[in-house]
């Protein structure tokens, strides 16, 4: 468009996108596209990032003697879904020449199996939960725990409102020694267990503040998400294949403990934890992390982004409104 007349009238050849990259090499770049649900894409606009900042900023003000929530009080947790056969590498290989494909023999029993992650905004994280699909508990499961993880089971391998109560209960005890009676706050997504009226209950009476992220906004506000399971995941995925190379065993739930824990203490650093936090603006809080290439995907669908003049004052004010 901005090329008017000079673009050509018909249309490009089959080699301009090529030259043209070529041409501003120095200011365009190849990425890999990222998929982005809609609901995503056009939940992070202004008006809720806005909106978010000032509930954060509200609660993080309820600390102790008029001072804010302090960062060991401030704690994050989301789950997250492994598979016990999981061994999804693509490592490189070297063979012989003209043979395309490469196998690297591999488990395939997946059984889903969820984790609890709890991370703190001074650095530290609390022992993982792990639960695993079945109707019972079995001794079997019992086993060599690095993390000294939690463990528990459900119907289908999710948490649901019992285990929530259970977890939020073992929380507390986790870290009401170094909240030494403050305010504590913990970062929720929308997951129906952290709603249920006996953890809610509970939340209360402990002075633990349970602060809900807005619905589909995760990948923009929420630590966990933006920073630390892609690192747990990648040392996960390195653990399973070196357990089933050199001890020659499929990973299941009864060595699952063994093997996640080694890549649970492996990811889970000060440093990457404090990062988490600092990038999702949480402690130390700063608005100003939010960029305005990260609100992007949102413009086309404001309302101020389709009206084609500037309409006049009570049409603007009611449109800021909508």
């Amino acid at each position: 468009a901005r090329l008017g007349h000079k673009f050509p009238p018909h249309r490009v050849g089959t080699n301009w996108t090529h030259c043209f990259v070529t041409k501003y090499l120095d200011r365009l770049s190849m990425y890999t596209v990222q998929p982005l649900d809609t609901t995503r894409a056009c939940g992070v606009n202004p008006t809720t990032n806005s909106a978010w900042f000032e509930l954060l900023r509200k609660v993080l003000k309820k600390g102790d003697s008029g001072k804010l929530i302090a960062p060991e009080c401030c704690w994050g947790v989301d789950e997250s879904g492994f598979q016990s056969g999981l061994g999804d590498t693509q490592e490189k290989a070297i063979g012989r020449k003209g043979k395309k494909i490469q196998y690297q023999q591999q488990d395939g029993d997946r059984e889903n199996i969820t984790i609890i992650v709890t991370i703190g905004a001074d650095g530290l994280s609390t022992p993982p939960a792990v639960i695993f699909k079945g109707k019972g508990y079995q001794t079997k499961w019992k086993q060599d725990n690095p993390s000294n993880a939690l463990l528990g089971y459900s119907k289908k391998g999710w948490t649901n409102g019992k285990i929530g109560q259970l977890w939020i209960q073992q929380f507390n005890k986790f870290t009401r020694e170094k909240a030494n009676g403050r305010t504590q706050v913990l970062f929720v997504d929308g997951y129906n267990s952290h709603y249920t009226q006996g953890f809610l209950k509970y939340a209360r009476i402990h002075n633990i503040h349970i602060l809900c992220y807005l619905s589909h906004l995760t990948q923009i506000y929420q630590g966990l998400d933006v920073m630390v399971f892609s690192v747990l995941k990648r040392f996960w995925i390195e653990e399973c294949d070196w357990w089933e190379r050199e001890e020659g065993e499929k990973v299941s739930k009864q060595n699952f403990l063994a093997v996640y824990g080694h890549a649970h203490i492996c990811a889970l650093t000060p440093t990457l934890i404090k990062m988490a936090f600092q990038k999702t603006e949480v402690w130390p809080y700063d608005p100003s992390v939010v960029s305005t290439e990260m609100l992007a995907p949102s413009i086309e669908t404001l309302c101020k982004g389709i009206l084609p003049l500037v309409p006049s004052t009570p049409i603007r004010i009611i449109g800021k409104l909508m």
